[in-house]
């Protein structure tokens, strides 16, 4: 039950971050942005591909009135702020427990250039006017249609960027990040306890959520699964874990989060009265949309 609660507390506190991130481009009510971020959730664990990321978008645009490409925007730089934090995440596992000297490398590396790379962001988005004109540039050199579903895209994401340049808001999302994933892993610690799975608790639970949503991030087929259980197993093989204690590991923690997704996300669904095929024509709206230019 605990885990239940972590995993909703941080579909709260994306939600939140959410609405932080897109108070730039539109004034988004917790409501909207908690049952599209619900929705989504749930498409992502029933649906191939990560659909849920381009439903969550379309929904909540479709609801509170705004451009879908702006909604897609956020959705990569919320991606963004997760690899920043799943890197920050790998970089305390190595400073708490001792890694292997190539892994700890990699958390330095990773962790230099996710700083870099939000650095290159922000200057981007105070250099605006000239990097629109390099954009233009290297637009000129793709096909008419790839520049056509680019630019407004591309834009978006410009537009989108403004939530770097407003210190408030930078420190609302790097709170929300640290609360959301914060929750996320506290479903992992739970588990170890609920398992009297023998490993330090903090470590482990830090080395699964890094390794899980490396191993998820990319599409795939529906529900994770294979990926999140090979990541478990992954993760706890750090701290020599038997294989059979982390592949039951891997089931808990998968189920409670299975459960909450598609339970929350079909909560709502039946409250908006959505099918699952008005989710999937919604996703094919968002790409067609996005791809024409804002509305």
């Amino acid at each position: 039950m605990a885990s239940l609660f972590a995993s909703a507390g941080a579909i709260y506190f994306r939600a939140q971050r959410w609405r932080i991130l897109l108070r730039p481009v539109a004034a988004v009510p917790l409501g909207p942005a908690f049952s599209t971020t619900a929705i989504g959730f749930a498409a992502t664990s029933i649906l191939p591909l990560r659909l849920g990321e381009l439903i969550r978008p379309a929904l909540l645009a479709r609801r509170v009135g705004f451009g879908v490409s702006a909604a897609l925007s956020s959705v990569v730089l919320e991606r963004l702020f997760d690899m920043l934090f799943v890197i920050l995440f790998f970089l305390a596992l190595s400073l708490v427990y001792t890694l292997p000297p190539d892994l700890r490398r990699t958390a330095l590396l990773l962790g230099a250039g996710a700083v870099l790379g939000f650095a290159v962001l922000l200057l981007v988005r105070l250099n605006r006017a000239p990097a629109e004109r390099l954009l233009e540039v290297v637009l000129g050199w793709a096909p008419a249609a790839v520049g056509r579903g680019l630019r407004p895209l591309a834009t978006g994401f410009l537009d989108a960027l403004g939530a770097l340049e407003s210190p408030a808001i930078l420190a609302s999302v790097v709170l929300y990040s640290s609360l959301l994933w914060s929750a996320n892993a506290l479903p992992y610690l739970f588990a170890l306890l609920a398992l009297d799975i023998h490993a330090p608790l903090v470590p482990a639970a830090l080395a699964s959520i890094v390794i899980v949503a490396a191993f998820v991030f990319i599409p795939q087929g529906p529900g994770f699964v294979g990926t999140w259980q090979a990541g478990c197993v992954l993760a706890l093989d750090l701290f020599g874990v038997p294989k059979d204690q982390a592949v039951g590991f891997s089931l808990l923690t998968w189920v409670v989060q299975m459960l909450l997704n598609v339970g929350l996300g079909g909560f709502f669904l039946a409250r908006e009265d959505l099918s699952l095929r008005q989710l999937v024509r919604a996703s094919e709206t968002a790409a067609a949309t996005a791809a024409e230019g804002p509305r």
